[in-house]
């Protein structure tokens, strides 16, 4: 798929039981850093998070269906045309019967997988909303909180950043509404990712085609 990175090979160790991914590594680097890297405005980042609902759309949409588990900006790279690809499936795994516990970032995480639940397609879409704030604002989440402990409370209370209150997302309500949605604190309150998908490519269609001009 044209969004999710491309595994090159692996290396095994068999007498650890360790198996080492091989995925290419992008021009652009990151997407956290891509997009702080210049002043880009609002097209430009739209296509970039359009990229990316498009990358988990199409895991989510595999049978069975693949939950990432790591979502995060710093797991997204940008190719040297500009296009956001998802990378880093250390923690990804198929939905199954046998589903195993898997690592995740605490800032991106869930309330249900601070609460000891297993990641999901749901916390997926948690930290999908996540990625949509962290490119239209330069922001990780919970910024100025320094201690893991203060952003659990944070998380599990609710105590989530308005996103009307950035200037840049203040132009777009519509996508305010798409990230709310996806920090419903009930899992299945979330939208699916097509939902988000949809909702954001309307959003770039409106906007018309991107050139990502670097001065």
């Amino acid at each position: 798929h044209e969004h999710i990175v491309r595994l090159e090979g692996f290396v095994e160790d068999l007498s650890k039981n360790i198996v080492w991914l091989i995925f290419l590594w992008e021009e652009n680097g990151s997407l956290k850093d891509f997009a702080a890297s210049h002043d880009w405005e609002i097209p430009e980042r739209l296509w970039l998070i359009d990229d990316v609902a498009r990358g988990v759309e199409y895991l989510h949409g595999r049978s069975p269906p693949i939950c990432h588990g790591d979502l995060k900006s710093i797991n997204v790279l940008v190719t040297s045309k500009c296009r956001a690809v998802i990378t880093d499936f250390g923690s990804a795994r198929r939905l199954s019967p046998k589903d195993l516990d898997t690592q995740y970032t605490l800032r991106w995480a869930a309330p249900e997988l601070l609460m000891d639940d297993k990641p999901s397609l749901w916390s997926d879409i948690w930290a999908l909303g996540w990625i949509f704030y962290e490119v239209m604002t330069n922001s990780i989440p919970f910024q100025n909180l320094q201690k893991d402990s203060i952003v659990i409370k944070h998380v599990i209370g609710a105590k989530l950043p308005s996103v009307t209150d950035h200037t840049r997302m203040s132009l777009i309500l519509g996508l305010c509404s798409v990230i709310i949605k996806c920090w419903s604190i009930s899992p299945h309150e979330r939208p699916t990712a097509e939902h988000c998908r949809k909702s954001i490519s309307w959003m770039v269609s409106s906007v018309g085609f991107c050139v990502f001009e670097q001065s």
